[in-house]
């Protein structure tokens, strides 16, 4: 080669120029060596573009091939870009030798080993051969050099990508993938390189794609190109830092162009709608970067997403973005922007204008008025409060606007009579039960006061005998009623009430008269209560509750029994369970009768006689009083 032979490289590499991409300054080469460290092979990609994109050529191409080299110093701008970099380093001259030697060097390092033909069946015991075992400067040349011949045969970028691909595709040794990774990064680093291989693709979906194989949440479409489908096989079957970098970087490149996701319709004269759906496309797309500790690429790429969102969302257009929308809309499209990188200035706007909202005289009203039925103005309160709740907003603001509406549905709660029915004396329908524990798992309520209130009448009236009976019990089996208590647990979960599963339950029946003992038993099991044991005396449980198995839920025992009376087993009770349902079966209803085992911490008694009825009222009154809603 006759003269030097990447000047583009080199004026950007000694220059120091800023790296477009917002890196830091490109590396300084004093040595030829110095231009094949992957930093510099990244700078001559970028200073090179042109020349690279014209002819599908890499820059570690470039580097090992006297061929590809002499093509450069052909290019009508070569001695133009390299006379610019010796006068911007006053270094007049020394540019040319440098590059001059790089070229020499690479004709005698080839000269003296011709790279070998590879194949995927032989490539990777190539690259172990051609480096014999170590990580030397020559030995990766080698490889290098054998990669680039193989890739002459491909006229584009994506035809290059899959020789690469094929290459690799019969091999997990990292010493014979990385040279493929580093190519592979390069191609797509260039954004021609990039819409090669993704035959072109619309901007939207070429940006689909990117993120895709970025993320690796989803799977690439069917349809996707088959350069792209092999990158996405060979990501998820094993480490690629150097593809996966260059990703990031084109997708960093795509997001600087003023291409758009969604196209304005014809029926949208202001451009309004499509700005929206502009933005919610956007804010998809960063939801989808987002990392535990940011975004991938980091810093670079929140900060393209900032320049993109900027021009979209400020204080001029944020009335505009929600133009045309019910309060909850705004609101939700406001909440969705402030999840997205925005600006500085951008975030001010978004959180002025939520607080602005919330700030206004007539919220309440306006909020509500966004619902017609009752109960949707739950939803959608309950809806209001979470996005409050997982919004960016500090803290302190979080709470208080929360509290805000915990206020606004509690007072809509308590004009409409909403829970009237449950705080009745007598047992509310099931149905209207029910319909409450559906909004209850539908997060219907808001925390706070709201919650509160509902929680504790739930909790009552979804242990109380009609409603388990007309729920659980009314099942037609037991595989239905066994998916009906799961779906009512989740459900109460929602609103911190925990239910009692009866089917679950351990209770021992304490009696020494055969028919009463019988009459209790069967009325637990009617109730569903899965495991009943009877003792026919006092003394008979005593010895079963001294049972290393012994370990009961509920206990209803009779007061008057022979050997030992239900105070005896009582008192043994508490003296290891002190929150043990414990239901005392009494003919002596008297007051002192009740002072006396009111004093060992009973917990509820009947007396005789009593119907079904009255006994199952009396159970679920002690089983619940152990787990009832704080306040």
């Amino acid at each position: 080669m006759t003269g030097p032979t990447t000047a583009d490289v080199v004026a950007p590499l000694d220059a120091g120029h800023a790296d477009p991409d917002g890196g830091a300054d490109a590396p300084v080469c004093r040595e030829p060596d110095e231009f094949y460290t992957a930093q510099a092979r990244d700078t001559i990609g970028r200073y090179c573009q042109r020349f690279f994109d014209e002819n599908a050529l890499t820059p570690t191409e470039l580097l090992h091939s006297p061929k590809h080299q002499q093509s450069l110093s052909n290019t009508p701008t070569f001695v133009a870009i390299l006379q610019q970099a010796e006068r911007a380093m006053d270094r007049k001259g020394a540019l040319t030798a440098l590059v001059n030697e790089v070229a020499r060097l690479t004709r005698e390092r080839l000269k003296d080993a011709l790279p070998p033909d590879l194949t995927p069946a032989t490539y990777a015991a190539a690259v172990a051969r051609l480096t014999g075992g170590t990580d030397s400067f020559s030995g990766r040349f080698r490889v290098d050099a054998a990669l680039t011949t193989h890739l002459y045969q491909g006229r584009s970028f994506a035809e290059k990508a899959r020789l690469l691909l094929d290459l690799g595709a019969e091999t997990e040794d990292a010493d014979a993938l990385a040279p493929i990774d580093r190519l592979l990064g390069e191609i797509v680093r260039s954004d021609s390189g990039t819409a090669s291989c993704a035959q072109d693709a619309p901007f939207a979906d070429l940006v689909e794609m990117i993120v895709t194989l970025i993320v690796g949440d989803r799977t690439l479409p069917d349809t996707a190109p088959s350069a792209l489908a092999g990158l996405e096989r060979l990501i998820r079957r094993t480490a690629m830092p150097a593809l996966c970098d260059g990703l990031i970087v084109a997708l960093r490149r795509e997001l600087s162009k003023p291409h758009r996701f969604t196209i304005t319709s014809s029926g949208d004269l202001f451009g309004i709608e499509a700005v929206q759906r502009e933005i919610m496309a956007l804010s998809q797309l960063a939801q989808r970067l987002r990392t535990g500790e940011g975004y991938f690429g980091g810093e670079r790429t929140e900060a393209s997403l900032q320049r993109r969102t900027a021009l979209l969302v400020n204080e001029d257009t944020l009335p505009e973005i929600t133009k045309g929308r019910s309060l909850m809309q705004k609101l939700r499209i406001l909440f969705v922007l402030q999840k997205m990188p925005l600006s500085p200035s951008a975030a001010r706007a978004v959180n002025g204008y939520v607080r602005q909202f919330f700030d206004g005289r007539d919220f309440a009203g306006r909020l509500l008025d966004c619902w017609k039925e009752r109960h949707d103005k739950l939803k959608g309160l309950g809806e209001v409060q979470k996005l409050v709740l997982d919004s960016d907003f500090p803290e302190d603001d979080r709470a208080a606007m929360a509290q805000q509406v915990d206020e606004i549905q509690n007072a809509f709660i308590r004009t409409q009579r909403l829970l009237g029915p449950l705080q009745a004396k007598e047992e509310p329908n099931p149905d209207l039960v029910l319909d409450m524990v559906r909004l209850a798992g539908e997060g219907a309520f808001c925390t706070g006061k709201s919650r509160t209130g509902v929680a504790k009448l739930l909790y009552r009236q979804v242990h109380r005998p009609r409603f388990v009976r007309s729920f659980l019990l009314g099942a037609a089996g037991g595989k239905e009623r066994s998916a009906r208590a799961s779906w009512l647990r989740g459900a109460l979960a929602e609103v911190g009430v925990p239910f009692i599963d009866l089917g679950s339950l351990r209770a021992l029946v304490v009696d020494d008269e055969e028919g009463p003992r019988r009459f209790v038993a069967s009325v637990l099991q009617d109730l569903g209560i899965g495991h009943i044991d009877t003792a026919v005396d006092g003394q008979d449980a005593l010895d079963r509750l001294a049972a290393p198995e012994a370990r009961y839920d509920l206990i209803v025992c009779d007061w008057m029994m022979p050997k030992a009376s239900g105070l005896d087993v009582l008192k043994r009770v508490r003296e290891t369970r002190h929150d043990l349902p414990f239901l005392m079966v009494t003919a002596l209803a008297t007051l002192k009768a009740v002072q006396r085992a009111l004093a060992f911490n009973v917990s509820a008694y009947i007396a005789k006689p009593f119907t079904p009825e009255q006994l199952e009222d009396k159970i679920f009154l002690v089983l619940t009083q152990k787990g009832t809603p704080a306040a």
